[in-house]
């Protein structure tokens, strides 16, 4: 026959009544602080699995940041690229363009001049437009105006980045060293300063870069370049937008701006003073009415690169849109994981409390009857 004694009874009962306190403390604890662990050691796995959708989380929040201010600079872009559209270009180009190629309007062509010119500059000012303190269409550099209207006796000239775009490629101004907007010289990679030919040769020679994480992967190769599938590129070049720099091979500006500064040269180099005396009129040096109708023709087709520009930005903005929904979507779905793992079912967590405080009450009331009562009790 076995034999409990009494040290084995209080050991037991001590052990059970510890159990029972700590499984109340754990209940309370929980309801407390609604997480269904405190440390990594009370649950590795679900620990484990939190910290990395902490991480996902932490990343997919950034992304979404990133997302919506890219989203909303190509929004601003599409409005102001819709303006110029719409209203400068129309208003302050087409418009008084035609008009200066009907013969009865030349007595006013001077004027018509003036109101093309007028537009070129309202072009130059939307260009030269800001989102959250940068400037919207001037590449990876976001800090400096990129265009800027120069003036050389009765000629204009449209600057990108302080450089002319579209001036005679033979003219000694493009063998003069390059200084940007604030006196500073570009350098090759064997540091010899750039011309003003190579500074624009680079500026056109393709589009920078501005690349953004917006959650579709993004990666580095051995170089330490990004792989361009896995990144957003927010650059907006304000030169490829209106159409490019240099001339065509009838020698005409290719860009829309400077297609319209030419014009105005052409426009108010009319003799007026003679049309209205009956003469007939005479054109200046920068041109007559067939170099007027040639640059009217190619205003029409720097129209529609234009338009097809503003197109591209709208696609680029709906993309950034639509991604947007799917990333708010990633991190909502992260976000319902995490609390699963972490935060604790308000009901259970009662339940468990009233059952741990139950367990614990019946224990207490179990030792008061089985525990032996020491000599003093019994004298009492």
């Amino acid at each position: 026959m076995m034999r409990i004694t009494t040290n084995s009874t209080l050991y037991t009962y001590q052990k059970n009544l510890l159990k029972n306190s700590n499984q109340l403390y754990s209940a309370m604890n929980s309801l407390t602080t609604g997480r269904n662990f405190d440390s990594y050691s009370a649950d590795p796995a679900a620990a484990t699995r939190a910290f990395q959708i902490h991480s996902s989380l932490n990343a997919t929040n950034a992304q979404v940041s990133n997302n919506k201010t890219v989203y909303n600079k190509f929004s601003s872009a599409w409005d102001m690229a819709d303006d110029m559209i719409n209203n400068l270009t129309h208003d302050l180009g087409e418009t008084p363009l035609l008009s200066g190629l009907n013969q009865p309007s030349w007595s006013t062509l001077n004027t018509q001049g003036d109101v093309i010119l007028s537009g070129a500059e309202a072009m130059v000012q939307s260009l030269n437009a800001k989102y959250d303190g940068n400037y919207v269409f001037n590449g990876a550099d976001t800090k400096n105006p990129p265009f800027a209207i120069e003036t050389e006796g009765d000629n204009y000239y449209l600057t990108y980045r302080n450089v002319r775009v579209d001036d005679d490629p033979d003219s000694e101004y493009y063998a003069q060293e390059y200084k940007d907007i604030n006196g500073n010289r570009l350098y090759d990679k064997n540091g010899n300063a750039l011309t003003n030919k190579e500074a624009l040769d680079l500026f056109s020679s393709g589009p920078e870069h501005q690349y953004v994480d917006i959650g579709i992967g993004f990666k580095v190769d051995n170089t330490g370049d990004v792989v361009d599938s896995t990144a957003f590129d927010a650059a907006i070049s304000g030169l490829d937008f209106i159409g490019g720099s240099g001339l065509d091979a009838d020698g005409d500006p290719k860009n829309i701006v400077s297609i319209m500064l030419r014009a105005a040269e052409v426009f108010k180099g009319y003799d007026q003073a003679s049309a209205a005396n009956g003469e007939g009129g005479s054109w200046g040096a920068a041109g007559n009415y067939e170099d007027a109708k040639r640059l009217v023709e190619k205003f029409t087709s720097a129209q529609e690169n234009l338009s097809n520009q503003h197109i591209q930005l709208e696609t680029k903005a709906k993309y950034l849109q639509t991604n947007q929904t799917q990333l708010e979507s990633t991190f909502y779905s992260l976000n319902t994981e995490l609390n699963s793992i972490e935060k604790i079912d308000d009901v259970e967590a009662i339940l468990a409390l009233v059952s741990a405080q139950t367990s614990y009450n019946a224990a207490i009331q179990v030792g008061a009857n089985i525990v032996p009562q020491s000599l003093m009790d019994y004298l009492n």
